[in-house]
């Protein structure tokens, strides 16, 4: 099977029958490819069935998403020979037989009216959104994903999920998890081979840029069709594809190792989310990688040539200082586009734009209730912005530090609980030897000065500062917390060409993983140009 999908208590696979056994390997067997059903042990599946008794379902499995009940199933196939994949949309209802089984429309969606490939289908827990891979037009590569939204009986009109998600290569095999968090397999450059998987936290109004699953899953060959348990979210699947010799394809299942992870993570999907934010693969190469550039989206954004500035009476002008400033954040680019009007639901609004993570970031409003912030997301949403949300401010600089209502209540439980064992466990300050970096970088750092560290670790509870040898020499270790974990860095240095040796050091000992980060006052800053050669 290249793939399965979780189905009730068991999962979906594809499975080649053998009607006579007695028949030579070399020979043809009599059989058929059939989708099977069978609720999966440590290593194989227990009395497999029939997906349907009635009718032929010889489809990749790996390409079918159900609705919360198991009523409604949308999964993919080829209408005919000369055409491309489309999804259609099958139920679970009374047959000519009598009995219960899969009936499937004879059309594909609404959306698939072209001859584009529209394929595996990820519907979301609550069935209110689909993503899917396609080559439509507005694709930025081969392969996008795209989002459509339910709309009474049928769907919407697909919208490209941006530059963000979408690179120019090939993104495939979406899935979304019970909070939205979407995973994906992409053949982008960065990866560590052909096709890795991606996770993307979807923060309650749309999905963050793609994290690395890093070496955990990823190889130097294909990793496709990821997939979580839906009922308790504590085991998975995954295909490895490998692109030398003729090893066919296997699959893998994902399980926690011990009870201490499911107590602290409840869920792989939780897990797989630290995983990915730990920073701990090709964060370096990520901070210095260039953005690619947004697709251009001329009906979404009116701009208007002389027409003035309209603010509702309720917006107020943000002022410098500690004061929280709510704009909505509508679209980010790899080059400013400066300010500019635009026009939402006949207002029209003054945009505002700053860099984060070297994107320019492009909002409307000022507000000082969060209320009111929400209301124009709720507007911007209704006309072209789906993915829009709310951003924090002060004094014009975004505020990413306090835990707004875009954290979850279990990322707070996290957070609260770290806080208080950092606060319970406070650690004297240690002073950094002359050991710690070479001569040129021995003059005094002070909060003001950019410093370069090693990190090598990540952890989900502090371990605090202690002592390591690398390369024969001592260093004390520089702990910070970033994302929802702990980071345990080393060196200080004034350039990130001088922390270099420190990190081919770590790799030769181990560490294959070792990056360089820059820190100011202690806190993790990711600003590209400073790692520009």
């Amino acid at each position: 099977s290249s793939g399965v999908q979780f189905y009730r208590d068991g999962i979906v696979f594809l499975f080649q029958t053998k009607s006579e056994a007695k028949m030579l390997e070399s020979h043809t067997s009599f059989g058929a490819t059939e989708a099977y059903f069978g609720v999966p042990k440590d290593t194989s599946v227990s009395n497999p069935i029939l997906f349907s008794q009635s009718f032929s379902w010889a489809i990749p499995c790996e390409a079918m998403t159900f609705n919360s009940d198991y009523s409604t199933m949308y999964f993919t196939r080829r209408p005919s020979n000369r055409e491309p994949e489309k999804i259609y949309q099958a139920r679970y209802q009374m047959a000519k037989n009598g009995k219960h089984d899969w009936i499937s429309d004879t059309k594909p969606l609404s959306f698939c009216t072209d001859k584009s490939v529209y394929s595996h289908p990820a519907l979301s827990a609550d069935g209110e959104k689909m993503v899917f891979t396609s080559n439509r037009s507005e694709s930025t590569g081969g392969l996008d994903l795209f989002i459509s939204y339910k709309e009474n009986s049928g769907w919407s009109a697909p919208i490209n999920l941006g530059n963000l998600i979408n690179s120019r290569s090939n993104e495939l095999s979406p899935y979304l998890d019970q909070d939205n968090n979407l995973f994906f397999s992409s053949d982008r450059s960065e990866g560590f081979g052909g096709y890795d998987i991606y996770f993307c936290r979807y923060n309650g109004r749309g999905w963050e840029k793609p994290a690395n699953l890093t070496r955990i899953i990823n190889t130097q060959d294909d990793q496709l069709a990821f997939t979580l348990s839906r009922l308790d979210g504590k085991s998975g699947f995954y295909t490895t594809r490998y692109k030398t010799g003729n090893k066919p394809p296997k699959l893998f299942r994902i399980a926690f190792r011990d009870q201490y992870a499911v107590k602290e993570l409840t869920n792989l999907s939780n897990a797989f989310r630290y995983i990915a934010q730990s920073g701990m693969v090709h964060a370096s190469e990520e901070i210095v990688s260039k953005p690619e550039p947004l697709p251009e989206n001329k009906s979404a954004v009116k701009v208007p040539e002389s027409k003035p500035e309209v603010k509702p009476p309720s917006e107020k002008a943000a002022e410098p200082g500690n004061e929280i400033i709510y704009r909505i954040q509508f679209l980010s680019n790899s080059k400013p586009k400066g300010s500019y009007n635009i026009t939402i639901a006949g207002k029209t609004y003054k945009t505002f734009e700053y860099r984060y993570n070297g994107l320019y970031k492009s909002c409307v409003g000022d507000y000082t209730s969060r209320a009111e912030a929400d209301n124009l997301l709720a507007v911007m949403k209704k006309n072209g912005y789906p993915n829009a949300f709310v951003a924090e401010f002060r004094g014009n600089e975004r505020a990413t530090g306090a835990v707004s209502s875009t954290v979850t209540a279990q990322e707070q439980k996290i957070q609260k609980t770290m806080t208080e064992t950092s606060n319970q466990q406070k650690l004297p300050e240690v002073k950094k030897e002359a050991t710690d970096r070479p001569p040129a970088a021995q003059a005094a750092l002070t909060s003001e000065n950019i410093v370069f560290r090693v990190q090598f670790s990540s952890y989900m509870k502090s371990k605090g500062s202690y002592e390591i040898s690398i390369g024969g020499k001592k260093y004390k270790t520089f702990e910070y917390m970033y994302n929802g974990a702990y980071r345990s860095c080393a060196g200080e240095f004034s350039t990130p060409a001088s922390a270099a040796s420190l990190q081919k050091q770590f790799k030769q000992e181990g560490y294959s993983d070792a990056f360089i980060i820059a820190t100011k006052g202690n806190q993790r800053i990711t600003d590209p140009a400073l790692f520009k050669k």
